[in-house]
C-alpha cells in the first residue's frame, strides 16, 4: 500500500515576520534551516523512495536540508505549492484576524480575492498526487495550509475542523492509502 508522509517546510521569513506568504517564495529563517537539519535526523528512520517537493523556495530549502546525504532525487513541481494568496500575500496575520478574513480563510471553501480555497488547494494537490502514486513510500515537502486542506480530506473531517489545525514548521504526518484512493477522494471535491 502506498505510504505519504508530508512535511511543512521549516520556518520561512515569512512565518517569523507574521505575514501570509502564499505563492511569494520567503526564504528560510535560521531556526528554520536548523528545523530542516533536525528534520533529516527524523527522516533518517523513514525508508522514503522518493521525495515530492513545492517548488517554493522555503519548501526546497527543507528539502535540501533535510535529504542532505541521501541518494534520493527530489521532483519538484508548482502543483504543491502554498494556497494562493491572491490579492491577500503579504498581509500581516495580526491585520486578517483584526478585520475578520482570517476565520474566512480558515473555512473549508474560504477564499481570498483571488486565491484559492482549501478545498481547491486539496482538489489540485489530490489529483497531481493520485497521477503520482505508486507503491513505496512518498515525502511530500510543502506547505502549511496544503496539509490542513490535504490532511482534512484524507481523514473525512467535517471541514469545519480544517482549519483548526495548524501543522508547525517540520511536523511529519504519515498516511497509508489504498491504490486509487486518491483519485477516488480529489474526484468527491
Amino acid at each position: 500500500m502506498p505510504t505519504w508522509t508530508f512535511v511543512r517546510h521549516g520556518e520561512a521569513q515569512s512565518n517569523a515576520e507574521g505575514w501570509f506568504a502564499g505563492h511569494v517564495d520567503a526564504p528560510l529563517t535560521p531556526r528554520g534551516r536548523e528545523q530542516a537539519q533536525a528534520l533529516g535526523e527524523q527522516l533518517r528512520a523513514l525508508a522514503i523512495d522518493r521525495v515530492l517537493c513545492s517548488d517554493l523556495l522555503r519548501a526546497r530549502e527543507t528539502a535540501a536540508l533535510a535529504l542532505a546525504g541521501r541518494a534520493l532525487p527530489i521532483e519538484y513541481s508548482a502543483a504543491l505549492r502554498e494556497r494562493h494568496g491572491g490579492a491577500w500575500e503579504r498581509r500581516t496575520l495580526a491585520d486578517l484576524d483584526r478585520s475578520g478574513d482570517m476565520q474566512h480563510l480558515m473555512g473549508f471553501d474560504g477564499a481570498p480575492p483571488g486565491g484559492e480555497s482549501l478545498r481547491q488547494v486539496a482538489r489540485r494537490v489530490l489529483g497531481y498526487l493520485a497521477g503520482r502514486e505508486q507503491p513505496g513510500h512518498t515525502l511530500v515537502v510543502a506547505h502549511g495550509a496544503l496539509m490542513r486542506g490535504v490532511v482534512g480530506v484524507l481523514d473525512d473531517l467535517p471541514s469545519s475542523e480544517y482549519g483548526r489545525w495548524r501543522p508547525s514548521n517540520c511536523e511529519l504526518v504519515t498516511r497509508e492509502l489504498p491504490v486509487g484512493a486518491l483519485a477516488t477522494i480529489a474526484a468527491r471535491l
